[in-house]
């Protein structure tokens, strides 16, 4: 009885040994968080388009343009909305599918190089930018963003975003005192274990897409009530920068200086950084170049028109500010019935 109780206890113990060897066996090795992958995915990033840096950003196709397109099969809508928001009213032909879902559409569902252009919508344009950042850094360049997102389609979602999300709050109270831009210091650390930039950027882009409205923004009353806890960055022209900015806000002049040699280096690794430029929509997509980078990265909600709306509705470019005339109210469907 002994010797069978012997046999059994040493018999499980083999076991679990056995059992433990191929648990961790079957990890993967752990990565430490270094900035040389950052280098290389910078630079990776620089010689295969720049495109933070260049003129393609933003891309972007407003709603009129969209609705004369809506029956052709050349073009793709795609919501990226949570499902219950998608159900309660779309745009037609438009198909819902979620951001940590993009990638695996894009690489098993369709054939995005079939299509003359692809259309991303989200409630106010900020997802949107965001996913189709990351997009174009990938190739796909016939990615495009619905301008101020389903706002523009819609006087309901409207309502409750953009017309709600503008505001006068600091008219009159910007400075022109300007902030210097931190000293230049390290890249920030990733850890994907890969060794070449595609390869890196790939697994950033999937570290990244998991993310709703809410993680991509900052909202203007956070940022407001803790100065001291966000490095702001106003992505204007120099020109306008001068005229009266957001105070504590530093210069960043658009698409010249998130380049290794000029002043991406200046950027903090220690601090969320929050970006504002006219209307949110091109800052949307400088957002996730630096996210995929290991910066932390908001765009500010609805850019300057969440705090001089009235400054910015002057502008004689009618894409830069919203109003209630900039809506089209153009039909949605819920699922197989038209409402409006």
């Amino acid at each position: 009885m002994i010797l069978k109780l012997f046999r059994l206890t040493f018999s499980a113990f083999l076991f679990s040994l056995l059992v433990s060897a191929c648990f961790f066996k079957a990890q993967p090795a752990m990565v430490t968080p270094n900035n040389e992958e950052t280098a290389i995915l910078l630079d990776f990033l620089e010689k295969n388009g720049d495109f933070v840096n260049g003129p393609e950003l933003p891309s972007l196709i407003g709603a009129d343009n969209l609705f004369q397109l809506l029956d052709d099969p050349d073009f793709l809508i795609i919501d990226l909305r949570p499902k219950a928001e998608y159900a309660a009213g779309f745009i037609p032909n438009a198909v819902n599918v979620a951001p940590s879902d993009i990638l695996d559409y894009f690489e098993n569902q369709i054939e995005p190089e079939t299509f003359e252009r692809i259309v991303l919508t989200c409630p106010n344009g900020s997802l949107s930018g965001y996913v189709n950042g990351v997009l174009l850094f990938l190739g796909y360049d016939n990615v495009s963003t619905l301008r101020f997102g389903l706002s523009s389609w819609s006087i309901g979602i409207a309502r409750q975003y953009w017309l709600s999300g503008i505001s006068e709050t600091l008219e009159g109270k910007l400075e022109t005192t300007p902030s210097p831009q931190k000293v230049s210091g390290p890249l920030p650390l990733i850890a994907t274990g890969e060794k070449n930039g595609h390869d890196i950027l790939k697994q950033r882009a999937r570290e990244i897409m998991d993310v709703t409205l809410k993680d991509v923004e900052m909202d203007l009353i956070t940022v407001l009530e803790n100065p001291d806890k966000f490095y702001l960055v106003s992505y204007w022209p120099e020109s306008m920068y001068n005229q009266g900015h957001m105070e504590g806000s530093v210069h960043y002049e658009p698409k010249i200086s998130l380049h290794s040699q000029q002043e991406i280096t200046s950027l903090p690794v220690d601090k969320p950084i929050v970006l504002y430029c006219y209307s949110g929509h091109h800052t949307a997509f400088v957002a996730p170049f630096l996210r995929l980078l290991g910066y932390e990265a908001y765009n500010l909600s609805y850019g300057s028109n969440g705090f001089i709306h009235s400054t910015m509705s002057k502008d004689p470019s009618p894409t830069r500010s919203f109003s209630e005339a900039s809506v089209r109210n153009y039909p949605v469907y819920y699922w197989r019935e038209k409402i409006y």
